[in-house]
């Protein structure tokens, strides 16, 4: 996980709303509010799962941040879909 934590900017992220923002990942204010634990959870899971294969023709900030913007959009939509199934999706 600390090719995420070299990301600048990162160390300054304090809500799940401002991991949201810093990525550009769209969000639902209200069902993150609810469940925001549980996608910064499975956030953190995936992040700590994944080994960054290094491209060397790839920009390593850049590839580094897409990176986390998918792992956190899957984080979410996974959580909307928990959200769904268990009926507390709105």
């Amino acid at each position: 996980m600390e090719w995420f934590y070299r990301l600048p900017g990162v160390a300054a992220l304090d809500s799940a709303e401002s991991f949201f923002i810093f990525f550009a990942v769209p969000y639902d204010a209200d069902l993150l509010r609810r469940r925001q634990l549980l996608v910064l959870l499975t956030f953190r899971q995936r992040l700590a799962a994944c080994i960054p294969l290094r491209n060397g023709l790839e920009q390593q900030t850049d590839a580094d941040w897409q990176r986390a913007r998918r792992l956190l959009a899957e984080s979410y939509q996974q959580s909307v879909a928990d959200a769904a199934t268990a009926g507390d999706g709105r």
